[in-house]
Protein backbone atom coordinates (compact mmCIF):
# COMPACT_ATOMS: atom_id res chain seq x y z
CA UNK A 1 0.00 0.00 0.00
CA UNK A 2 1.38 3.40 -1.02
CA UNK A 3 0.75 6.27 1.40
CA UNK A 4 1.49 9.82 0.29
CA UNK A 5 1.54 12.98 2.39
CA UNK A 6 0.67 16.19 0.57
CA UNK A 7 1.53 19.46 2.31
CA UNK A 8 -0.10 22.45 0.56
CA UNK A 9 1.94 25.65 0.94
CA UNK A 10 1.27 28.56 -1.37
CA UNK A 11 3.37 31.69 -1.28
CA UNK A 12 0.65 34.28 -0.86
CA UNK A 13 -0.71 35.02 2.60
CA UNK A 14 -2.31 38.16 3.96
CA UNK A 15 -2.07 37.78 7.75
CA UNK A 16 1.66 36.95 7.81
CA UNK A 17 3.66 37.46 4.59
CA UNK A 18 5.23 34.14 3.50
CA UNK A 19 3.53 32.53 6.49
CA UNK A 20 4.47 28.98 5.55
CA UNK A 21 8.16 29.68 6.17
CA UNK A 22 7.64 32.12 9.05
CA UNK A 23 10.32 31.38 11.71
CA UNK A 24 8.88 29.62 14.74
CA UNK A 25 11.55 29.23 17.44
CA UNK A 26 14.08 29.65 14.65
CA UNK A 27 12.61 26.95 12.40
CA UNK A 28 10.49 27.67 9.29
CA UNK A 29 6.84 26.89 10.00
CA UNK A 30 6.59 24.28 7.25
CA UNK A 31 9.63 22.49 8.69
CA UNK A 32 7.56 21.18 11.60
CA UNK A 33 4.98 19.57 9.35
CA UNK A 34 7.56 18.04 7.01
CA UNK A 35 9.30 16.51 10.03
CA UNK A 36 5.99 15.11 11.28
CA UNK A 37 5.36 13.43 7.92
CA UNK A 38 8.90 12.04 7.67
CA UNK A 39 8.67 10.61 11.20
CA UNK A 40 5.50 8.68 10.39
CA UNK A 41 6.02 4.92 10.22
CA UNK A 42 3.35 4.56 7.54
CA UNK A 43 3.87 7.49 5.16
CA UNK A 44 6.33 6.51 2.43
CA UNK A 45 6.41 9.73 0.40
CA UNK A 46 6.25 13.39 1.45
CA UNK A 47 5.38 16.05 -1.12
CA UNK A 48 4.89 19.82 -0.92
CA UNK A 49 2.57 21.55 -3.38
CA UNK A 50 3.66 25.16 -3.79
CA UNK A 51 3.83 27.99 -6.29
CA UNK A 52 6.78 29.68 -4.55
CA UNK A 53 10.49 29.02 -5.13
CA UNK A 54 11.62 29.99 -1.63
CA UNK A 55 9.07 27.68 -0.03
CA UNK A 56 10.21 24.94 -2.42
CA UNK A 57 13.83 25.51 -1.40
CA UNK A 58 13.00 25.29 2.30
CA UNK A 59 10.79 22.23 1.75
CA UNK A 60 13.57 20.37 -0.05
CA UNK A 61 16.04 21.36 2.67
CA UNK A 62 13.83 19.64 5.24
CA UNK A 63 13.52 16.51 3.12
CA UNK A 64 10.26 16.91 1.20
CA UNK A 65 9.80 16.46 -2.55
CA UNK A 66 8.65 19.33 -4.76
CA UNK A 67 8.22 17.56 -8.12
CA UNK A 68 6.01 20.20 -9.74
CA UNK A 69 4.85 23.81 -9.46
CA UNK A 70 1.32 24.45 -8.36
CA UNK A 71 -0.62 26.28 -11.11
CA UNK A 72 -1.40 29.92 -10.32
CA UNK A 73 -5.14 29.29 -10.56
CA UNK A 74 -4.78 26.85 -7.64
CA UNK A 75 -2.78 29.28 -5.49
CA UNK A 76 -5.20 32.15 -5.00
CA UNK A 77 -6.63 33.45 -1.72
CA UNK A 78 -9.97 31.73 -2.17
CA UNK A 79 -8.69 28.50 -3.71
CA UNK A 80 -10.19 25.52 -1.83
CA UNK A 81 -8.12 22.45 -0.97
CA UNK A 82 -9.72 20.02 -3.42
CA UNK A 83 -8.24 21.29 -6.73
CA UNK A 84 -4.79 21.38 -5.12
CA UNK A 85 -5.00 17.69 -4.24
CA UNK A 86 -6.67 16.67 -7.48
CA UNK A 87 -3.89 18.43 -9.42
CA UNK A 88 -1.17 16.74 -7.34
CA UNK A 89 -2.56 13.22 -7.83
CA UNK A 90 -3.31 13.79 -11.50
CA UNK A 91 0.22 15.11 -12.13
CA UNK A 92 1.85 12.18 -10.34
CA UNK A 93 -0.21 9.64 -12.25
CA UNK A 94 0.42 11.28 -15.64
CA UNK A 95 4.12 12.08 -15.21
CA UNK A 96 5.34 9.28 -12.94
CA UNK A 97 2.71 6.56 -13.15
CA UNK A 98 2.49 6.88 -9.36
CA UNK A 99 -0.88 6.18 -7.75
CA UNK A 100 -1.06 6.21 -3.94
CA UNK A 101 -3.75 4.33 -2.05
CA UNK A 102 -4.03 6.83 0.79
CA UNK A 103 -3.30 10.55 0.97
CA UNK A 104 -2.46 12.32 4.23
CA UNK A 105 -3.30 16.03 4.24
CA UNK A 106 -1.01 17.90 6.64
CA UNK A 107 -1.40 21.67 6.80
CA UNK A 108 1.81 23.61 7.53
CA UNK A 109 -0.24 25.96 9.71
CA UNK A 110 -0.51 23.17 12.32
CA UNK A 111 2.99 22.98 13.82
CA UNK A 112 1.90 20.96 16.87
CA UNK A 113 1.10 17.29 16.25
CA UNK A 114 1.57 13.86 17.74
CA UNK A 115 3.10 11.74 14.98
CA UNK A 116 1.45 8.66 16.46
CA UNK A 117 -1.92 10.28 15.71
CA UNK A 118 -1.01 10.31 12.02
CA UNK A 119 -0.26 6.59 12.02
CA UNK A 120 -3.34 5.76 14.12
CA UNK A 121 -5.56 7.63 11.67
CA UNK A 122 -4.00 5.85 8.69
CA UNK A 123 -4.52 2.51 10.42
CA UNK A 124 -8.11 3.45 11.20
CA UNK A 125 -8.84 4.08 7.53
CA UNK A 126 -7.10 0.85 6.51
CA UNK A 127 -9.21 -1.14 8.96
CA UNK A 128 -12.46 0.39 7.68
CA UNK A 129 -12.61 -0.18 3.92
CA UNK A 130 -16.16 1.20 3.73
CA UNK A 131 -14.97 4.64 4.89
CA UNK A 132 -13.78 7.45 2.61
CA UNK A 133 -11.70 9.47 5.05
CA UNK A 134 -10.69 10.15 8.64
CA UNK A 135 -10.67 13.70 10.02
CA UNK A 136 -9.15 15.00 13.24
CA UNK A 137 -11.75 16.68 15.42
CA UNK A 138 -11.99 18.44 18.77
CA UNK A 139 -14.87 19.13 21.11
CA UNK A 140 -16.42 22.48 20.25
CA UNK A 141 -16.03 25.05 23.02
CA UNK A 142 -19.03 27.04 21.82
CA UNK A 143 -22.26 25.22 21.11
CA UNK A 144 -23.97 26.02 17.78
CA UNK A 145 -27.26 25.61 19.66
CA UNK A 146 -26.44 28.89 21.41
CA UNK A 147 -25.47 30.78 18.26
CA UNK A 148 -27.43 33.54 16.57
CA UNK A 149 -27.42 35.40 13.28
CA UNK A 150 -28.53 38.94 12.52
CA UNK A 151 -31.52 39.55 10.29
CA UNK A 152 -32.13 43.24 9.82
CA UNK A 153 -32.02 44.89 13.25
CA UNK A 154 -32.75 41.68 15.14
CA UNK A 155 -31.06 38.36 15.90
CA UNK A 156 -32.58 34.93 15.38
CA UNK A 157 -31.27 31.40 16.13
CA UNK A 158 -28.57 30.37 13.69
CA UNK A 159 -30.58 27.28 12.79
CA UNK A 160 -33.84 25.74 13.89
CA UNK A 161 -33.57 23.36 16.85
CA UNK A 162 -35.66 22.33 19.88
CA UNK A 163 -33.28 23.82 22.46
CA UNK A 164 -34.15 27.32 23.60
CA UNK A 165 -34.38 29.41 26.74
CA UNK A 166 -37.73 27.85 27.63
CA UNK A 167 -36.32 24.33 27.63
CA UNK A 168 -32.56 23.85 28.02
CA UNK A 169 -29.92 26.54 28.38
CA UNK A 170 -27.12 24.78 30.28
CA UNK A 171 -24.39 23.67 27.89
CA UNK A 172 -23.98 20.30 29.56
CA UNK A 173 -27.52 19.34 28.53
CA UNK A 174 -27.07 20.22 24.89
CA UNK A 175 -25.87 17.67 22.28
CA UNK A 176 -22.10 17.26 22.17
CA UNK A 177 -20.63 18.86 19.06
CA UNK A 178 -17.29 18.25 17.33
CA UNK A 179 -15.47 20.48 14.89
CA UNK A 180 -12.80 19.79 12.29
CA UNK A 181 -9.59 21.17 13.79
CA UNK A 182 -7.54 20.92 10.58
CA UNK A 183 -4.60 19.11 12.18
CA UNK A 184 -4.65 15.84 10.18
CA UNK A 185 -6.82 14.45 7.39
CA UNK A 186 -6.41 10.95 5.94
CA UNK A 187 -8.19 10.31 2.65
CA UNK A 188 -8.45 7.48 0.17
CA UNK A 189 -6.98 8.53 -3.17
CA UNK A 190 -10.11 7.15 -4.84
CA UNK A 191 -12.20 9.59 -2.79
CA UNK A 192 -10.28 12.46 -4.39
CA UNK A 193 -10.00 11.14 -7.93
CA UNK A 194 -13.30 9.30 -8.32
CA UNK A 195 -15.67 10.95 -5.86
CA UNK A 196 -14.12 14.39 -6.45
CA UNK A 197 -14.06 15.08 -2.72
CA UNK A 198 -11.61 15.42 0.17
CA UNK A 199 -14.05 13.77 2.57
CA UNK A 200 -16.45 11.50 0.71
CA UNK A 201 -19.71 10.42 2.30
CA UNK A 202 -18.47 8.15 5.10
CA UNK A 203 -16.11 10.00 7.44
CA UNK A 204 -14.54 8.63 10.60
CA UNK A 205 -13.64 11.03 13.44
CA UNK A 206 -10.36 10.97 15.32
CA UNK A 207 -10.93 12.86 18.56
CA UNK A 208 -8.05 14.96 19.86
CA UNK A 209 -8.56 15.83 23.51
CA UNK A 210 -5.63 18.19 24.07
CA UNK A 211 -6.16 21.84 23.14
CA UNK A 212 -2.62 22.25 21.81
CA UNK A 213 -3.48 20.26 18.69
CA UNK A 214 -6.09 22.88 17.80
CA UNK A 215 -3.50 25.63 17.27
CA UNK A 216 -3.60 27.02 13.73
CA UNK A 217 -1.19 29.77 12.69
CA UNK A 218 -3.31 32.56 11.19
CA UNK A 219 -1.70 35.51 12.97
CA UNK A 220 1.45 36.51 14.83
CA UNK A 221 -0.45 36.01 18.08
CA UNK A 222 -1.11 32.39 17.06
CA UNK A 223 2.60 32.04 16.33
CA UNK A 224 3.51 33.31 19.82
CA UNK A 225 1.08 30.86 21.41
CA UNK A 226 2.57 28.01 19.38
CA UNK A 227 6.08 29.03 20.43
CA UNK A 228 5.03 28.98 24.09
CA UNK A 229 3.64 25.45 23.71
CA UNK A 230 6.58 24.17 21.65
CA UNK A 231 9.03 25.76 24.05
CA UNK A 232 7.66 23.79 26.98
CA UNK A 233 7.29 20.47 25.10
Amino acid sequence: MHILSVIPARGGSKSIPMKNIYPLLGKPLIGYTIEHALCSKKIDRVLVSTDNREIARVARKFGAEVPFWRPNEHAEDKTPDFPVFFHALSWLKKNEGYEPDIVVHLRPTSPIRNVQHIDHMIQLLMENPHCDSVRSVSAAKQSPYKMWKQEGKHIVPFFEHPYNEKTLTAKQYLPKVLYHNGCIDVIRASTILTKKSLTGEVILPFLMTHEKFEVQIDSRLDARIAEMILGTA
